[in-house]
């Protein structure tokens, strides 16, 4: 006779797996409530406490940790092993069915303190999967339901798997159980904010893409954090999420989360990992005008996200530009109205709270990790290098433009006016050509606006080709050993030079 463990905290389904494996002539095994859930479904159960002669102790922490249980999974066909089985009164055990206590969803229960999350560390769950997994070619593994029903129709029909069958089962019980103790390594990881000495990367697949980066790639969303927005993320309409979708609308996520407080409505758009528009005003619909006013051009076809639910006057605003995504914390129902005539158009409710400590790129063979960027700072922290003072509004905009041009591609410079972003130079090698290509794709009128760059000015010759456009108002780190030259050329075109003290490199 065939035997099955059955050790499973999610229920779901169980009992349809094992009647048919009882059917079949298998015998399960079982302990606690999974014992308790199966007899309640009419499926004979034998108590694993009757076949080792040792009741659950320490609150249930102990209970399947016995050699008798271990021996049966791990022991192969050969004879040595069925000896071994023999001299201590065991059988194999030929199926292993289990999944874990809910730490992951004990995650998202933020109230929870250290000693709750620990007793829902599980611990006689991923040794009983790991040793299964480990002999997969003699035991079966499985720790998710979507593979109750062809695992337990194919046993009942033929009594086995085929060797791959039951090795992409043991790659999976190895992804699954190393999953699980990426999130309790993640949770209990130093407070000191520094890299520890193993980084732990695991993910449960949230969605597979429309594509990758490109039609022929394929792509999947993973979630290594159960409170990430993009898990709690709602799409109301419109056509599968790509890979660019997903890069992009976290970005329009990461600047919204800057902006997340504000009184004012905000509009971001992007396009391509940069912003191209934003704007803050009091009316959303004013605020979208002005992002998309920034650059018209790329805005097509690119991200549009709103701090604040969208409204109808809004989204009539945009019901004839073509978009891939609309995000925003929520939706008015005049808005969704006027929106669901768009069929295709992705439209996202998303929450804006989240706030990821680490920063993760994936490089050949490894990847390189660093705390995120969070560092926010203001006119408070500036500091004047030049005799002319800012205005009110230079200050707003400098203050509004210093948010904003951490969030573009380095060498990256941006253009503010009255809130308004007007001009972006990203990703461009030199940081002259930078501050070129913000000047040509302004669509406005260059006087009175201010200039910001997310690194120091190495020369003078950025300085020059501002005041030329009639910019007044320069805003960078500061740093380089040309600093005094820079000062200099922006004395002499009487412009206001400010030193944030502080670079936002971002690749």
């Amino acid at each position: 006779m065939k035997r099955a463990l059955i050790s499973v905290y999610h229920k779901d389904g169980i009992e349809e797996l094992a009647r048919k494996l009882v059917d079949s002539g298998w015998e399960i095994l079982s302990t606690g409530g999974t014992a308790g859930h199966l007899k309640k479904n009419q499926v004979p159960v034998t108590e694993l406490a009757s076949l080792t002669g040792f009741g659950e102790i320490l609150n249930g922490r102990v209970k399947t940790l016995h050699p008798l249980i271990f021996a049966g999974i791990l022991a192969t066909s050969s004879p040595a092993h069925r000896q071994d089985l023999e001299s201590i009164s065991a059988d194999r055990i030929d199926l292993v069915v289990v999944n874990f206590y809910p730490f992951e969803e004990a995650l998202a229960e933020k109230e929870k303190n250290l000693d709750a999350m620990i007793e829902t560390i599980d611990i006689g769950g991923p040794s009983m999967v790991r040793a299964a997994a480990k002999n997969h070619r003699e035991t079966t593994v499985v720790v998710e339901s979507r593979d109750y029903g062809w695992v337990g129709d194919q046993l009942a029909q033929s009594g086995s798997l085929t060797d791959e069958e039951r090795g992409r089962l043991a790659q999976k019980a190895f992804a699954y159980t190393s999953f699980y103790d990426s999130l309790i390594a993640s949770y209990l990881a130093a407070g000191d904010g520094s890299p520890a000495p193993y980084y732990t990367l695991g993910g449960r697949k949230k969605m597979d893409l429309r594509y990758g980066e490109n039609p022929h790639q394929q792509g999947a969303l993973y979630i290594t954090d159960v409170n990430s927005p993009l898990n709690r993320m709602e799409k109301l309409q419109g056509k599968k999420l790509s890979f660019n979708n997903i890069l992009d609308l976290s970005m329009v996520m990461e600047v919204l989360g800057v902006f997340r407080d504000d009184v004012q409505p905000l509009c971001v758009i992007v396009k391509h990992q940069n912003p191209c528009g934003a704007a803050r005003n009091p009316d959303q619909k004013t605020a979208f005008n002005q992002a998309f006013e920034g650059d018209s051009k790329s805005a097509f076809g690119g991200i549009v996200g709103f701090n604040r639910p969208l409204d109808g006057p809004a989204a009539d605003r945009m019901k004839k530009i073509f978009f891939e995504v609309i995000l925003a914390p929520d939706f008015t129902r005049e808005a969704l109205d006027i929106l669901k005539k768009r069929k295709k158009l992705r439209l996202i409710k998303i929450p804006l709270d989240y706030r990821d400590p680490w920063d993760v790129k994936k490089v050949p063979g490894g990847f390189v990790l660093q705390d995120r960027d969070q560092r926010i700072t203001d006119g408070t922290s500036f500091e004047l290098k030049t005799p002319r003072s800012l205005t009110g509004q230079e200050q707003a905009d400098a203050d509004f433009g210093w948010k904003m041009v951490k969030f573009v591609k380095s060498n990256g410079i941006i253009i503010v006016k009255n809130q308004q972003l007007i001009g972006v130079g990203a990703g461009q090698m030199s940081r002259v050509d930078a501050v070129e290509l913000a000047i040509k794709k302004s669509p406005a009128v260059l006087k009175g606006a201010v200039l910001l760059s997310d690194a120091f000015f190495p020369f003078a010759d950025s300085i020059e080709a501002a005041a030329t456009a009639g910019i007044r108002v320069i805003v960078e780190p500061g740093g380089s050993i040309r600093d005094e030259e820079v000062i200099k050329a922006a004395r002499e075109k009487n412009l206001s030079l400010v030193f944030t003290g502080i670079r936002h490199f971002r690749h």
